[in-house]
C-alpha cells in the first residue's frame, strides 16, 4: 500500500477537500484534493468542497481525485464513505493505486474468482455468495483503475 500524504496541519485553503483513504492497515491516502469521485452501491458520485453530508455504501470499484490539475486512481474494496463540508473520508476493507497493480496477479485472480461464482450451487444470497462476488468486484476494480490509468 503506497501512502500519498500531502498535508500540512493548518486549516485547509479554501475551496478545498481534505481525502482520507482509510483500511485496517492505516492510512493509504491523506490528500487536499479538489474533487473526489467514487462508486456507491448504487453507482457513483461525486464530491466537491463544500458539499452537503452524505453518507454513502461504497462497492469495490474506482476512485478517482484530482489535485493541483492531476488525476489520481485508486481500487477500492467495500466500505463507506462520509463527506461533508471540507472532508471526505472512505473507509475500506483494501486499497491500491493503479500505478501498483499487478496487472498479471489481478487478471489470474479475476479468472478464478469468475469460476468460483460460475460453480457456485448454492444460493445466489448469503455470507459465502456475498464473499465470492466481493472478491471478483476487487480484483475488477483493480484491473479498472489500472486501464484508467493508462497501464492496462
Amino acid at each position: 500500500m503506497t501512502m500519498d500524504t500531502d498535508l500540512a496541519t493548518g486549516p485547509l485553503r479554501s475551496g478545498v477537500l481534505r481525502l482520507d483513504v482509510v483500511t485496517p492497515a492505516g492510512v493509504a491516502v491523506r490528500k487536499d484534493v479538489d474533487q473526489v469521485e467514487a462508486p456507491s452501491v448504487d453507482g457513483e458520485f461525486g464530491v466537491l468542497p463544500g458539499h452537503l453530508p452524505l453518507l454513502a455504501a461504497l462497492r469495490a470499484g474506482v476512485v478517482r481525485y484530482r489535485s493541483e490539475g492531476k488525476t489520481f486512481v485508486l481500487a477500492v474494496g467495500a466500505g463507506f464513505a462520509e463527506a461533508g463540508g471540507d472532508t471526505m473520508t472512505i473507509l475500506t476493507d483494501r486499497c491500491v493505486d493503479s500505478k501498483d497493480v499487478d496487472l498479471a496477479k489481478a487478471r489470474a485472480e479475476l479468472d478464478a474468482a469468475a469460476k468460483k461464482l460460475e460453480a457456485f450451487s448454492g444460493p445466489q444470497e448469503g455470507a459465502e455468495f456475498e464473499e465470492l462476488t466481493r472478491s471478483a468486484q476487487w480484483f475488477q476494480a483493480q484491473l479498472d483503475a489500472a486501464r484508467e490509468s493508462g497501464r492496462g
